[in-house]
């Protein structure tokens, strides 16, 4: 079908005042022998339903049906998708579907994730689909270097800035690791550790929703009641009441720190809606002593879940903010270090 042949229908969108996207020039372009690629894209969503993975873009799955049928995942290989015969978009939209359960069951069931609201870049799932599509049943020594591979590709930004040469040697990597041709994914970037645990938390950055993953997955309890904390909720979306200032925000300005130095990754932990309301400005010389009294003997283990040890825990009773986040610091270190080893 040429473009000339699709143009009634790109005039169609037009007259609504929507601009066209990608997904909707190559639904028309691949438009025959009863194949629509909104049907396919619907029946990925859906199958990800189950797993609380809604929302995925139609873009990013629109990449892995190009992926799925032997092309690339950028724009110009996308629309070679055009050259495929209904039987064959079909075929390669159906592998899409699977390896997209695949994909999501490994992240909720490897990894601490409820939902692809914390997924830090669109393209770790595009990459783990196409692993999926090409090794369905991997053995467990490369199912770890797959966890090791979205830890590292997390933390380090190692895609902030994707151009087209790293999206494609990205996807050839991955292909080549997935057919046993490449023991290791090979991730090459500097990574300050200290830069990242002092980064401002935001919710919408790459960084912050992977430090809520590291969080998370040290299964932590809430301070105050020692209940764990439904992570399910905690992740489900994207919810900054979830999240606590340990060193109130006030209390730090008060001594001159700067709004960015109160927001560290250092100065924050998950509670529960309830315990952070009971808490709310309260300076941790306050609110540590209730800790320690209700907590009785799951004192330790309740602290240790939300990265805090003894010693870091008294240099809160001190109000020593600095003392406090140094402390940390090493803790957290050490779970990355395990991560990126």
């Amino acid at each position: 079908m040429g473009l000339d042949e699709v143009a009634p229908i790109f005039e169609r969108i037009n007259s609504s005042g929507r601009q066209l996207t990608m997904v909707d020039l190559m639904r028309a372009a691949t438009w025959r022998g009863g194949f629509d690629l909104n049907d396919a894209i619907n029946s990925v969503r859906d199958a990800c339903e189950s797993k609380y993975f809604y929302d995925i873009p139609d873009t990013h799955i629109l990449r892995n049906i190009s992926a799925c049928a032997g092309l690339g995942i950028h724009k110009e290989t996308i629309e070679k998708l055009r050259d495929r015969t209904s039987e064959e978009l079909k075929t390669a939209s159906d592998k899409c579907t699977e390896a997209y359960k695949l994909a999501v069951d490994f992240l909720s069931t490897e990894l601490p994730f409820t939902s692809i609201a914390y997924l830090p870049y669109g393209l770790q799932l595009t990459l783990l689909v196409e692993f999926f599509n090409l090794k369905n049943h991997p053995n467990k020594g490369m199912r770890e270097k797959l966890i090791n591979w979205f830890w590292k590709t997390s933390l380090f930004k190692y895609f902030g800035v994707a151009n087209t040469g790293l999206i494609t040697q990205s996807l050839e990597n991955m292909r080549l690791f997935a057919l046993g041709s490449v023991d290791e994914i090979e991730i090459k970037k500097d990574f300050d550790v200290d830069a990242f645990l002092k980064d401002t938390f935001l919710l919408n950055k790459a960084s912050s929703k992977v430090f809520s993953l590291i969080l998370a997955d040290n299964k932590p309890m809430s301070l105050l009641s020692g209940a764990v904390i439904d992570i399910g909720k905690a992740l489900a979306q994207i919810n900054r009441l979830e999240y606590h200032h340990i060193f109130p925000k006030a209390y730090l300005k008060s001594l001159g720190y700067k709004k960015d130095e109160c927001d560290i990754h250092l100065n924050i932990c998950m509670l529960n809606l309830t315990n952070n309301r009971e808490i709310s400005d309260k300076m941790p010389s306050e609110y540590f002593p209730i800790i320690k009294e209700r907590l009785g003997d799951n004192f330790e283990k309740v602290i240790l879940s939300n990265y805090i040890d003894r010693e870091c825990f008294e240099y809160g009773l001190k109000n020593d903010f600095n003392a406090f986040t140094s402390k940390r610091s090493e803790l957290l270190k050490k779970r990355i270090e395990k991560f990126i080893e």
